[in-house]
């Protein structure tokens, strides 16, 4: 017999986050049976992440023990990012910061046109000879944040493609903690400082 959440353990096991504004009716389901699913989940080997402050779910595995004879199998990949991927991650992760400190800020979501993304990535690249090459790369870069859940977009412009908007999504503060966050930002204030 399928249980009632079965489609919650099914969305959490395709995308990569459940949200509580885009996935509402899982949500609820998702709230209704916590504690099965954590359960059905545990039975696996992968811990419920279910931050309801920023309103996300996701799946997450911890590493096995180095010295464990025969480790469990891995049910979520770990897919490392590109330097590139990584660099956007990081500019995007600090600029939330940025946003939910400000005390002008109108709302606690983070919106960014395609346009606005693209100069934040370029104080990056100024000085550097591939900055035209890791530019243009930019909207397979955003594409590919977008399909792993790390922003989501909100208005399509096909007439100005640089019009497009997009929501940054708070799933981005638990891949990059905000220690993770500084220690990447010191490394790159020491390299510009010893060019």
């Amino acid at each position: 017999m399928t249980k009632p959440y079965a489609s919650v353990i099914i969305k959490l096991l395709q995308n990569h986050a459940l949200y509580e504004t885009d996935d509402r009716p899982y949500w609820q389901q998702l709230e209704e049976h916590e504690a099965a699913i954590r359960a059905h989940f545990a039975q696996l080997g992968v811990m419920l992440d279910l931050n309801r402050a920023e309103g996300y779910a996701r799946l997450t595995q911890p590493e096995p023990a180095e010295d464990d004879p025969a480790p469990p199998l891995r049910l979520l990949r770990r897919v490392p990012l590109s330097y590139e991927q990584g660099l956007l991650c990081v500019v995007l992760r600090e600029w939330l910061e940025e946003h939910e400190s400000s005390a002008h800020a109108a709302s606690p979501r983070l919106f960014a046109t395609r346009e606005q993304l693209r100069e934040r990535v370029e104080l990056f690249f100024r000085q550097q000879a591939n900055q035209k090459a890791l530019l243009g790369k930019l909207d397979a870069l955003i594409e590919r944040l977008t399909d792993n859940g790390l922003l989501k977009i909100i208005h399509k412009d096909d007439l100005n493609p640089d019009q497009t908007r997009y929501e940054v999504k708070p799933l981005l503060k638990a891949k990059i903690s905000l220690e993770k966050l500084n220690e990447f930002l010191e490394k790159l204030r020491s390299h510009a400082e010893s060019i």
